[in-house]
């Protein structure tokens, strides 16, 4: 009886793409001021990692430059030492650059706990429907990864705009955009990190009921109860 129940619990249908779509479209029409936290949260991660990288690879190009003779041997010992002292001299910048990531994840991880907190019920729901924990998750994702879709240009924009301000008419580097954009994505991705393990470990009582749900599924949290949960 049980590897029966077992095969139709497994043998149910994940909820279709365009449907987990709709809702993420809902959701983010609605929670404007959720959007508008993550959005600029994210921007701030990418906006600081493309000003720094930018900085740094003008100040290597402006110190290669006086570097004559760049195939003989002498040369390219100059770069070299030249590209490491660049990158040691910027080490404080990109540290400062990694703050405002952690500043930015944990702004998204906080606002969009808070949003699962206030949506338990119709989390509940869908799960009681027949949404999977897999369903959920992607869920979340696709509404973190639309909410991006305002922040990644935004911080884009706002770097080129303070780099252009500070370096002029100088050539920013392709790899600006490709540093910045990876970061905006792993800030954004780490700040997902905490809703979507609320999610794993939720089950339908828990939503439905309004229960705190704990980011370990371990049974001794649920007794303790000493952080509260979510």
């Amino acid at each position: 009886m049980v590897s029966v129940a077992r095969k139709e619990k497994l043998s149910v249908p994940p909820v279709p793409l365009h449907l987990l779509k709709t809702i993420a479209v809902r959701r983010i029409a609605t929670y404007k001021a959720i959007v508008v936290i993550v959005s600029l949260s994210t921007a701030l991660a990418v906006a600081a990692s493309f000003v720094v990288t930018a900085m740094t690879e003008t100040m290597i190009w402006a110190m290669e430059s006086r570097v004559v003779d760049r195939q003989a041997d002498s040369g390219r010992l100059a770069v070299a030492m030249v590209r490491r002292a660049s990158r040691a001299a910027f080490l404080p910048w990109h540290v400062v650059s990694l703050a405002a990531a952690v500043v930015a994840l944990s702004g998204i991880a906080c606002v969009l706990s808070v949003n699962f907190v206030g949506r338990k019920k119709s989390l509940g729901i869908l799960k009681t429907l027949g949404g999977t924990t897999r369903d959920l998750t992607r869920l979340l994702a696709l509404e973190a990864a639309y909410t991006a879709a305002f922040g990644l240009p935004l911080g884009l924009l706002g770097g080129s705009v303070i780099t252009t301000a500070y370096l002029g008419t100088q050539a920013v580097s392709p790899w600006c955009f490709v540093v910045s954009i990876v970061f905006g994505l792993l800030s954004l991705a780490s700040g997902v990190y905490l809703p979507v393990r609320l999610v794993r470990n939720a089950s339908c009582a828990q939503l439905l009921l309004n229960r705190s749900v704990y980011a370990f599924s371990n049974p001794s949290c649920a007794q303790c109860g000493l952080c509260g949960g979510f």
